[in-house]
This record gives structure tokens, C-alpha cells and sequence, in this order.
């Protein structure tokens, strides 16, 4: 989009009022936490760029995981959801997450939710928060 200065006493057009709409829907989409919805793969990876809170149906075992573009400070919350068979694990967390406790653990109840939200400290993702079990 080319930047100009955008004044509301200039807005004259439908298509003036268009952009303008499509400025503050980039902008809003900036601010806000975007949710992201992951497809299960073996390997999964989580861009912060893209997305604050993401979600993953877990159709099967997700054995290795990736978080992209950490910056001090950034926030991700993860929601993983058993499908209706449940039993799913996930694990693959790289050296730089910091997990609560010996190991992080999603619930094994079918159609039940475990959450985790990891906070970047400018060396490593630190587990602040979760919830397991959840339906």
C-alpha cells in the first residue's frame, strides 16, 4: 500500500474510504493476536511472526517442533486438542524451550484440550503458563 497521509476531511470516494478501511485492517491485523491453526505433521513449526496463539489437532504424534522468529519479550500460546481417539503425544521441544516440570505433557482424554504459553526471554521460550485436560 503506498504510504500517504490519510485525513479524514479529504475522504470524499467510496474507494478513498475503501483504503482507508484496508489501512486499519493491516493495522488491526498487526495489533492483534493472530490465531493460527496448524495442520499435525511429524515436525511442526510455529512462526511468531505470523500468529500469537496457535492450534493443532492432534490426529497423530507430533515428534519434533520448531518456534521461529523470537524477540525479547514475545509471547505464543500453543493450544493442542485430542482428536476423538485421544492418546496423541507431542515432543521434539528444542533445548532453547523451558518446560514447568520433568516434561510437558499433553492430556491423552480424547476431544480434550492442553494449552502452553511460552514467553521469550531473549535466550529461551519459558514456559509462563498452561492448562491440560480441558473440555
Amino acid at each position: 500500500m503506498p504510504e500517504r497521509d490519510i485525513l479524514f476531511e479529504n475522504l470524499k470516494s467510496p474507494s478513498e474510504i475503501f483504503q482507508l478501511k484496508e489501512y486499519l485492517r493491516e493495522i488491526y491485523r498487526l495489533l492483534d493476536k493472530r490465531f493460527v491453526s496448524i495442520t499435525r505433521a511429524a515436525s511442526v513449526t510455529f512462526d511468531s511472526d505470523i500468529g500469537e496463539v496457535f492450534y493443532v489437532l492432534l490426529d497423530g504424534n507430533i515428534t519434533g517442533i520448531t518456534i521461529l522468529n523470537a524477540f525479547k519479550g514475545r509471547e505464543i500460546t500453543l493450544i493442542f486438542k485430542q482428536d476423538g481417539t485421544g492418546s496423541r503425544t507431542v515432543a521434539g521441544w528444542a533445548s532453547t524451550v523451558k518446560l514447568s516440570g520433568a516434561a510437558f505433557a499433553v492430556t491423552s482424554n480424547a476431544s480434550r484440550y492442553t494449552t502452553l504459553k511460552l514467553t521469550y526471554d531473549d535466550t529461551n521460550w519459558v514456559q509462563t503458563g498452561g492448562t491440560s485436560d480441558v473440555y
